[in-house]
C-alpha cells in the first residue's frame, strides 16, 4: 500500500505534520507492508517491538528514533499493547527549497547511509527535550499563523541537526556533516538510478568527473571504492524486490540489468553468502 502526504489537511498547503500514532494508523493496516512518499522520524515513547524497513529489522523501545526516508517498505512486525509514538513527517521540498539546496537532506548521516542503522537510541534524559520540541511543532500546526512555515522549518532544522549529532556519536561517524558536493550528488544519483545504472563509469559521467576522482572521494568518506558502494546499494535493491514483489527471480535479475539468471544468482550469493531463492524463502518464514 502506498501512502502519500496529505498536503491540505489543515485547509492550506503544509508539507510538515506531527502527531501521535493513532492518527496515522487509521490510514494504513500497519501489520502489512506499506510505503510512504515522504520522510518520517518516529520517536518511540512507550512500548517495545520490532519494525521492518525493507530488509532491516529494527528492535525498538522507549527512546528509539526511527529515521526513515521515503519509498522504502515499512512494516510493524511486533508491538506491545501500550505502544505509543510521536510521528514527525515532511516532504523534501519543505526544507530543501527553503535552503535553496536540493541535496540538503543527503548531508545527514542517517537517511541514506546504507552501511549504518536507520535508527538511534535516545537516553531517558535526552528524550524529554526532543518531545518538548515536538510539542512546539504540534502547537504551531494547531494554531497556524502567516509565518508558521518559517518557524516550523526552523524547528525541523533544529531537530535534524540534533539527531545527526546523536547519530554521529552512536555510529562513530568521523565527519559531523557531509559537505563534499560530489559525494552528495553521488548519493542522490545512486538512489535514483540504482535499478538501471550499476557501473562506476556511468555515475562518474553523470557527475562530470573521472572514475579515479570518484573512487578517491568515496574511499575518503566511506572507506570503500565506488564499485563497492554501488554493489552494496544494488544488494539492497535486490533484497527489496525479493521481499516485497511477486516477480520471479529471473524477472528481478533482468530488470536490474543482469543478462543471465546465473549471473544474477552468482552476484547475490557472492554478496550475501546465500542464493536469492533461499533468501526469499528464509525471509518469508
Amino acid at each position: 500500500m502506498k501512502v502519500s502526504f496529505a498536503k491540505n489537511k489543515y485547509q492550506r498547503e503544509l508539507l510538515i505534520d506531527c502527531f501521535r500514532r493513532n492518527a496515522f494508523f487509521k490510514r494504513v493496516d500497519y501489520h502489512q507492508p506499506f510505503f510512504v512518499t515522504f520522510y518520517e522520524i518516529i520517536f518511540i515513547v512507550e512500548g517495545r517491538g520490532e519494525f521492518k524497513l525493507d530488509h532491516e529489522v529494527i528492535p525498538f523501545k522507549p527512546g528509539t528514533v526511527l529515521l526513515l526516508p521515503p519509498n522504502k517498505w515499512r512494516q510493524w512486525c511486533q508491538t506491545e499493547a501500550n505502544y505509543s509514538a510521536i510521528y514527525l513527517i515532511f516532504e523534501e521540498e519543505f526544507i530543501s527549497n527553503f535552503f535553496n539546496d536540493a541535496l540538503y537532506l543527503y548531508r545527514f548521516h542517517y537517511f541514506y547511509n546504507i552501511n549504518s542503522p536507520s535508527y538511534l537510541q535516545l537516553s531517558e534524559e535526552e528524550l524529554p527535550d526532543f518531545i518538548q520540541t515536538l510539542t512546539e511543532v504540534q502547537q504551531e500546526i494547531k494554531q497556524l499563523q502567516p509565518d508558521s512555515s518559517h518557524l516550523l522549518r526552523a524547528l525541523l532544522y533544529y531537530l535534524l541537526i540534533r539527531l545527526n549529532r546523536v547519530y554521529q556519536a552512536q555510529t562513530g561517524q568521523e565527519k559531523s556533516f557531509y559537505q563534499e558536493p560530489i559525494i552528495l550528488r553521488f548519493r542522490k544519483l545512486l538512489e535514483a538510478h540504482i535499478h538501471e545504472k550499476q557501473r562506476v563509469r556511468e555515475y562518474a559521467d553523470l557527475l562530470g568527473i573521472s572514475t579515479s576522482r570518484l573512487n578517491k572521494l568515496l574511499r575518503l568518506y566511506f572507506g570503500k571504492s565506488a564499485s563497492e558502494v554501488i554493489k552494496d546499494r544494488l544488494v539492497l535493491a535486490i533484497k527489496k524486490e525479493l521481499l516485497f514483489s511477486d516477480k520471479t527471480i529471473a524477472e528481478i535479475g533482468y530488470e536490474l540489468g543482469f543478462s543471465e539468471p546465473s549471473n544474477f544468482n552468482r552476484f547475490f550469493k557472492s554478496m550475501t553468502q546465500m542464493p536469492p531463492h533461499e533468501y526469499r524463502l528464509e525471509q518469508s518464514k
